[in-house]
């Protein structure tokens, strides 16, 4: 017998990500409508981290099974990663996805709180990050000249070991000082957003910025 979960659990899981996939690397909406304007499509799944039933991925025989179907079991990610996780339980670990699950709701909590100026006045912001920050924000103007579809930034010391997937833009501490505080700055003024796992702070680039920046000039 399966510990499912409830609607009710299912319904929080989504929510408390924005539903949003999970996983850093993949964070697609999983919902959005369909042609019927009274209904909507849905394309997430809550996933268990540990599984709902012996011999299932990552099976806990210790969990009760209000435990296996409570929501601190449970990860939204959309079908593809829900699929990805569970065919691979080495290295989609019981830890890994629950760092997915708490970065994941670090950043919808971040996305609520933060205070946008850009809509009202996207100049004024503009000019501020410029100004405070002129030759980052000038770094990543090059990188996005050469590399126009590139979001994701990680943050590193020069002489790092780091294994890149090989589409990141690298920003160095040792080219910009303080450079954590500057990323908060973006942040804070919504042009990047966190997605840190795995011990690198890594950022994504908005997609207003990135226009801000170059990145649709593309001749």
């Amino acid at each position: 017998m399966r510990d499912e979960f409830s609607t009710r659990t299912k319904e929080l899981t989504a929510k408390r990500v924005g539903s949003h996939c999970s996983n850093p690397e993949c964070r697609r909406s999983t919902s959005g409508p369909q042609e019927d304007p009274t209904r909507t499509i849905n394309i997430g799944v809550a996933a268990h981290i540990t599984a709902a039933s012996p011999g299932g991925p990552r099976f806990d025989e210790s969990l009760t099974p209000e435990q296996r179907g409570s929501p601190d079991n449970g990860i939204w990610l959309c079908q593809t990663c829900a699929k990805l996780v569970d065919s691979d339980q080495s290295r989609y670990s019981v830890s890994a996805l629950r760092e997915w699950k708490s970065v994941a709701e670090g950043a919808a909590a971040r996305d609520l709180e933060r205070r946008n100026s850009l809509s009202a006045k996207p100049d004024a912001t503009f000019r501020r990050a410029e100004q405070l920050m002129p030759a980052l924000v000038a770094e990543m103007r090059k990188d996005l000249s050469v590399h126009p579809i590139r979001r994701e930034v990680v943050v590193l010391k020069k002489g790092w070991v780091y294994r890149a997937k090989g589409n990141e833009l690298a920003y160095f501490y040792d080219d910009h000082p303080e450079l954590d505080s500057k990323l908060q700055v973006l942040q804070n003024l919504g042009l990047i957003v966190e997605i840190t796992y795995n011990n690198v702070k890594r950022f994504t680039i908005t997609e207003h910025f990135a226009e801000y920046l170059g990145a649709y000039d593309i001749s």
